[in-house]
This record gives structure tokens, C-alpha cells and sequence, in this order.
């Protein structure tokens, strides 16, 4: 594990988490905050919905948390049992140790999740560095993801270039750089201002990942037999969202595939477009 602190001061911490709080206290009171152990250290998970619904596992991305999911809990609750995990050493409620990318460790760590939680298949989806660790999890794992929704994921096609530099150089410059540079992953495609406002304050205070995520070999995804629905935005500007598609396309049989040509990374309001998806996927409950 990486131990190296992952926020830049206590301050910084204190007002990302206290922003935290702030939004989760909008979201509905039936909300459930659990902490689970794995062997990767302690994981918090936000549920919402019925529990005897069929079970659905959210992946958030690098530099966020459970949140990101504000905007379609409540739609994937009307008919699943959600839990939204927050991946270790990102800034949420989890640990903050960092797993690393090389090795077994991403996938014994989600599935200690999903054997505390007490699921042994589960919906799963993921968005960008979330949706690289659903990958993962789905290869490794295959008989434990009853199928599997793919937002802007990672490890399909390198980052951009372009946004690897622009990230260094925002880096340098504090709030202002944090600003520009979350202007540049969120778009301008209905992106509500207090979500912008709180990946700001994150960007300026936390530490993001550097190591690489290494790309899923062919083999891996042609390996992977579970129904898939994939969506990626045509403005990425972390990934070439076309690129994305060509590849899944061509390696991933039968995969949905729903390219969206004015939305950028920061893909909010999937629910209408997953959970028929999910549903389609889902044994209807016996008489």
C-alpha cells in the first residue's frame, strides 16, 4: 500500500469532507452509511433502496467518491439495492491507503467488499477509474457480475496526451489551475454548478493518483461473457471516447454500445440509459 498522505494539508481535508457532509445531508434520509474491512483496509459504502431488490454496485472515479452517483441514485433505487463503494486513498470516508495497480490486490480488495456487503453476484458499474477497476473485477471474476455498465472507463485506451500535460501544468498553479482543469473533464453539458464548485475544492486540497493504469490485453476483453453496456462521451478530454468504442466494439461481443456525441467525461443522468439495461439483465422474481 501507499502511505504517502493523499490530502496536501489537515485544512484541505477538513473543508473537502466538511462539503461532504453538507451534500450528503440533501440526499434521502432512508440513505445507509456502512463501513466494511477488507484485507486493503476499512471501504465506506452509501445504500439506498429496498434490500430484497436485486443488488447494484457503483464505481466512482479517480478524485471523487460516492456522491458522484447523487444525481441517478434515486432513479437505480426504485429498483435495485444500491450501494455506492468509495475506493481507498480517494476522497470520501474510506481508508487512505492506496492499493496498488499491479498485482491481484483491486480485485481481492472488491470482492472482500461484496463478501461483507453478503453479495455473491451483483450489477456492477463503474465510471472512469471506477469503471478500469470494474474491468478488472469482471475478468478476474466473471461469475460474480451479472452484468456490467462501462461509463468513460480506463484501461481500455491510454489518457490523452494532451490531458496528462494540461493536468501537470494545472497542478502548479492552485485554485485557478484546479478550476480550468475541472472545467476541461466536467464540460458544459448540464453539469450542476455545486458539482463543479465541490471537483474544484477537491483538485485545489487532494493528492491525485500518478501511477498508470495498465490497458486490459485483448484476450482479457474478449474474455468477457456477461452482457455489457458501454457509454462515452464524443468531447472527453481524458479519454477518446471514440476509441473507446472502436475497441469494445471489436472485442467485446454483443456489447451495447451508446456514444454520446456532445457529453464529455463527467457522464451524470446514466440511470434512463442503464437501469433498463440492468433490469434487462435481471431474473424476473419468481411467483
Amino acid at each position: 500500500m501507499n502511505k504517502k498522505p493523499i490530502y496536501k494539508t489537515t485544512a484541505g481535508e477538513q473543508a473537502i469532507m466538511a462539503v461532504y457532509e453538507e451534500i450528503l445531508a440533501e440526499w434521502p434520509e432512508s440513505t445507509e452509511s456502512l463501513e466494511v474491512g477488507t484485507r486493503h483496509g476499512r471501504t465506506h459504502v452509501l445504500a439506498h433502496g429496498r434490500r430484497d431488490a436485486s443488488p447494484l454496485v457503483l464505481l466512482h472515479g479517480a478524485g471523487s467518491n460516492a456522491l458522484a452517483w447523487g444525481a441517478d441514485m434515486p432513479e437505480f433505487a426504485r429498483d435495485f439495492r444500491v450501494y455506492a463503494v468509495e475506493t481507498p486513498g480517494e476522497p470520501g470516508r474510506s481508508c487512505h491507503e492506496r492499493f496498488s495497480w499491479q498485482g491481484n490486490a483491486v480485485v481481492d480488495w472488491l470482492g472482500d467488499v461484496l463478501d461483507a456487503l453478503g453479495l455473491g453476484q451483483t450489477l456492477l458499474a463503474g465510471i472512469s477509474q471506477g469503471g478500469y477497476i470494474a474491468l478488472r473485477f469482471a475478468v478476474a471474476r466473471p461469475e460474480r457480475v451479472r452484468a456490467l455498465v462501462l461509463l468513460a472507463p480506463g484501461g481500455v485506451v491510454p489518457a490523452r496526451l494532451g490531458f496528462v500535460m494540461r493536468g501537470i501544468t494545472c497542478s502548479m498553479l492552485g485554485r485557478r489551475g484546479s478550476a480550468a482543469l475541472v472545467r476541461s473533464i466536467m464540460g458544459d453539458d448540464g453539469v450542476p454548478q455545486v458539482a463543479i464548485d465541490y471537483m474544484t475544492l477537491i483538485f485545489t486540497h487532494f493528492r491525485s493518483r500518478m501511477d498508470p493504469q495498465t490497458l486490459l490485453t485483448d484476450g482479457q476483453l474478449r474474455g468477457l461473457s456477461m452482457p455489457v453496456l458501454l457509454i462515452a462521451g464524443g468531447r472527453d478530454t481524458i479519454f477518446d471516447g471514440e476509441k473507446i468504442v472502436e475497441r469494445v466494439k471489436r472485442l467485446i461481443d454483443k456489447a451495447e454500445i451508446r456514444l454520446l456525441p456532445t457529453t464529455g467525461h463527467a457522464l451524470i443522468h446514466v440511470a434512463p440509459l442503464a437501469s433498463p439495461f440492468f433490469l434487462s439483465a435481471t431474473p424476473a422474481p419468481a411467483d
